[in-house]
């Protein structure tokens, strides 16, 4: 189509494991920004019942106020999922067994040395109406439903991650790529060691704020980012945005790390790929979060070679030869510390840069001096024979320490490593 429209959208997962707080619904967020790329705009998120008057409900009042739904859950076999009949009999189509769609749940047991069960037979019972279009499930057993009647797009998915995501990617994206909204283009600025407020007050005192775009600013884990947007024509939108962008990076460039990030560890792969450097780590408040977080990446065996949780004392000597004097006069949460452990790393592996962090996560162990939050990270490059440590401070309970301490670890390498290269 060429006549593309900006669009929005609401999403309605359905689940009574969503509501019930057993089940994280990371479903919303993962569909709300695949759609936001698109330039199609999230209205409404809402979490409901395994309920008939529910699903029918809030289908009903999301039909007047918007031109896509996009629902997840209630396509399994079980008594409990209810989507596909209440959906059916709210429109009038009759169900029809489809053999291809059988034939592909067959498939899917067998690799998993399975037979399917009678009941997985419903499963492959699709409306049978011109008006909704079977969207391939390849992850799983539940097909999903595209139904488009009334200049409405009601999109239908299993409530698994793995599996909405590939109906995501192989199916829907590329049919909204094709037929709707791309008036949105945006560049992202990531920040760290400055509050949100901070960077709005230095931004917002240029007289040409907001420079002519949308300016969003984001809280991260490691810091803040700044969001540029621009929903002009297509020969307007990145001649500004490129232009706020220079403003910014002009006013907080001592700031900025990077630009367009999806994730630290993403960036950080990123680059040690392109520098052909091989990483090692050792970990002891972090309890391997950092590792996780790198080799969660695609292509991460490129660079990351090995990695070592000293959580204990004992394990420091052991494996990285930290000094028992060190580690019983500074302690373990010392720079001291998080030194040879960086120096034991560069004895006991062949990588080309390592990193190293020690602290505090809480809820207790902390003192007047070293308070819990209280962390000690840095990194070496091996030919550089220098050490790069920072002492930091973080708030919030134990796994956002962690979570702080590790995506913080990363962002001092990104830095230091685009610093170099530029």
């Amino acid at each position: 189509m060429n006549n593309k429209k900006i669009c929005t959208a609401h999403i309605i997962s359905i689940g009574d494991e969503i509501l019930s707080g057993h089940t994280v619904n990371t479903n919303s967020s993962y569909i709300a920004s695949a759609l936001y790329e698109l330039g199609i705009f999230t209205k409404k998120i809402i979490a409901i019942a395994d309920a008939d008057n529910e699903i029918i409900s809030e289908l009903e009042s999301s039909m007047k106020q918007t031109d896509m739904i996009f629902i997840t859950g209630g396509l399994g076999p079980t008594n409990d999922d209810l989507t596909k009949n209440v959906l059916c009999r709210h429109f009038g189509f009759k169900l029809k067994f489809r053999p291809e769609v059988w034939d592909h749940i067959v498939a899917i047991f067998a690799k998993r040395n399975m037979v399917p069960d009678e009941i997985n037979k419903e499963q492959a019972m699709f409306p049978d109406s011109e008006k909704v279009m079977l969207l391939h499930n390849s992850s799983g057993t539940a097909p999903g439903m595209h139904f488009n009647f009334d200049g409405k797009h009601i999109f239908v998915m299993p409530g698994v991650p793995n599996e909405m995501r590939s109906l995501m990617k192989e199916e829907i994206l590329p049919y909204l790529k094709e037929n709707f909204s791309d008036n949105l283009y945006y560049r992202d600025i990531n920040t760290t060691d400055i509050s949100e407020s901070s960077l709005y007050s230095i931004l917002s005192k240029n007289p040409e704020f907001p420079f002519g775009c949308a300016i969003a600013f984001l809280p991260q884990g490691y810091g803040v980012t700044v969001r540029i947007k621009n929903f002009g024509a297509a020969d307007q939108r990145k001649r500004k945005v490129d232009s706020a962008l220079k403003i910014i990076k002009s006013l907080v460039n001592e700031k900025i790390f990077t630009y367009d990030m999806v994730t630290p560890q993403h960036e950080l792969v990123s680059i040690l790929k392109k520098r052909h450097l091989r990483l090692s780590a050792a970990e002891s408040c972090t309890g391997g979060l950092f590792m996780n977080n790198i080799t969660n990446i695609p292509g991460s065996s490129e660079v990351f070679t090995e990695g070592f949780v000293t959580y204990s004392n004992d394990s420091k000597f052991a494996i990285l030869n930290v000094n028992p004097s060190t580690l019983g006069i500074k302690g373990a949460v010392s720079e001291e510390t998080v030194s040879e452990m960086l120096e034991g790393l560069l004895a006991e592996t062949k990588a080309d840069i390592v990193c190293a962090v020690s602290g505090i996560a809480g809820p207790d162990g902390g003192s007047e001096f070293k308070p819990v939050g209280t962390v000690f990270a840095g990194f070496s490059l091996r030919e550089e024979k220098k050490k790069h440590i920072r002492k930091f401070f973080f708030t919030g309970d134990r796994i956002s320490i962690k979570e702080k301490a590790s995506n913080k670890l990363m962002i001092e390498m990104i830095r230091y490593l685009k610093k170099e290269t530029t």
